[in-house]
């Protein structure tokens, strides 16, 4: 059996080949990411996705610059003309706008403390208590259920112990409902 025998200098030189490479390897996919992170903004600032994800863009992208990692001088640009940019297309017809009932309660008819225009935010600020809706021009509050609850032309929907502090009272012969 034979040895083969290398001299130091050639030994050396394959290690530091073997050693650029490696490092080279990560710093090239970092640079096509950059690459194609950059043509991807440019393509959606344009418009001119086709209509592809990311991930779509990026793999077609990394095949795109495959050939520019696989050269031996990673910063030595590809050689032939840059690919042309994808067509632009055309922007989509905007949708049309859905009817809307429109609600008999003005929002700016909740300006009083403890008053809100939503009945989430009075149930956000007493999580504990009963929210109503206060008629804030007869003074008198309705609970949910009822068929004046949140539909009076003044109004806001308030805690119940809000609104008693308030002087405002429960509409004639209303209950909570469970």
């Amino acid at each position: 059996m034979s040895k083969i025998m290398m001299p130091a200098g050639l030994a050396a030189l394959l290690a530091v080949g073997a050693f650029a490479f490696l490092i080279s390897a990560p710093a090239q996919a970092e640079s096509v990411m950059k690459e194609c992170g950059a043509e991807w903004k440019t393509a959606k600032a344009n418009n001119t996705t086709n209509g592809q994800t990311w991930q779509d863009f990026l793999k077609d992208c990394k095949g795109r610059h495959a050939s520019t990692s696989a050269s031996a001088a990673p910063a030595a640009p590809a050689a032939g003309p840059a690919p042309p940019p994808p067509p632009a297309v055309a922007p989509a017809p905007a949708p049309k706008p859905t009817p809307t009932r429109v609600a008999k309660v003005t929002p700016a008819a909740a300006t009083g403390a403890g008053e809100f225009t939503s009945e989430a935010e009075a149930k956000g600020h007493c999580p504990s208590d009963t929210v109503v809706w206060v008629n804030t021009k007869s003074h008198k509050y309705h609970y949910a259920g009822h068929k004046s609850y949140g539909t009076t032309k003044q109004g806001a929907y308030m805690c119940e112990a809000d609104a008693k502090t308030g002087g405002d009272v429960a509409a004639k012969g209303e209950k909570v409902k469970s």
